[in-house]
C-alpha cells in the first residue's frame, strides 16, 4: 500500500471520528440545554411561589380581617337599632297614660294581676280587713282604678303610693304573694325576648 493510500485512509478515518465527535458533542449540548431549561423553569416556579406566597397570605389575612370588621359593623348596627327600638318602646310606654287606650290597658293589667294572685281572695271572701288584699297604684290612676275595681266587683284596699308609668302591684292579704304588673316591669320581663326578635328581624332585613 502506498504512502498516499495510508494517509488517505488516516484522513478518512479522522474525518469519520471527527464527525462522530461532533454528533456526540451536539447531543450533549442539546441534553445540557434541556436540563438547564428544566432547572431554570423549576427555579422560576420556586421563586414565584416564594414571592407570591407571602402576598397571597397577606391578601387572605386582609380579606379575613375585612370580613371580621364587616361582621362587627353589622353587629354594632344591629345592637344600636335594637337599643333604639327598645328606647322608643320605653318612651311610648311612659307616654301611654295620656292616651285614650290607657283605661283599657290598665284594666287588662289589673285583670291579669288578679288572675295570677287568684280571684277567690279578691271577690269579697276575706272577712278580716287586715287580711284584705292590697293594690298599689300611682296617685294619677287612683280614680280610674276605683272605677275598674267597682266594675270587676273586687274587694281590694287601694294604696296610691306607687310611682310608675302605669299599672298595678297586687299583694295577697298575708303579703306572701306579690304580683307586679306595671308597665316598666312588663317591659323589663319582655326585654330579652324583644331583643331576640328585633335582632332576628334586623338580621333578616340585612340579608
Amino acid at each position: 500500500m502506498s504512502i498516499e493510500t495510508i494517509l488517505g485512509n488516516i484522513t478518512a478515518s479522522g474525518e469519520v471520528e471527527l464527525e462522530a465527535l461532533r454528533a456526540s458533542a451536539d447531543a450533549e449540548i442539546d441534553r445540557v440545554t434541556e436540563e438547564a431549561k428544566a432547572k431554570a423553569a423549576q427555579r422560576y416556579d420556586s421563586s414565584r411561589r416564594a414571592v407570591l406566597g407571602p402576598v397571597s397570605g397577606e391578601c387572605a389575612r386582609r380579606l379575613h380581617r375585612a370580613k371580621l370588621e364587616a361582621m362587627q359593623i353589622v353587629s354594632r348596627a344591629r345592637d344600636e337599632a335594637t337599643a333604639a327600638a327598645l328606647s322608643q318602646t320605653r318612651r311610648r310606654l311612659i307616654e301611654l297614660r295620656s292616651s285614650p287606650e290607657y283605661a283599657q290597658i290598665l284594666r287588662w293589667l289589673l285583670e291579669d294581676a288578679v288572675q295570677v294572685l287568684g280571684g277567690e281572695e279578691l271577690n269579697g271572701a276575706s272577712t278580716q280587713r287586715s287580711m284584705q288584699p292590697q293594690i298599689e297604684v300611682d296617685l294619677r290612676d287612683e280614680s280610674l282604678l276605683e272605677a275598674l275595681i267597682a266594675q270587676l266587683e273586687l274587694d281590694l284596699t287601694i294604696l296610691p303610693r306607687l310611682n310608675s308609668w302605669g299599672g298595678v302591684i297586687v299583694r295577697s292579704g298575708d303579703g306572701r304573694v306579690v304580683v307586679t304588673n306595671t308597665l316598666e316591669a312588663r317591659l323589663e320581663r319582655a326585654a330579652p325576648y324583644l331583643r331576640q326578635e328585633l335582632a332576628a328581624f334586623f338580621m333578616k332585613q340585612a340579608a
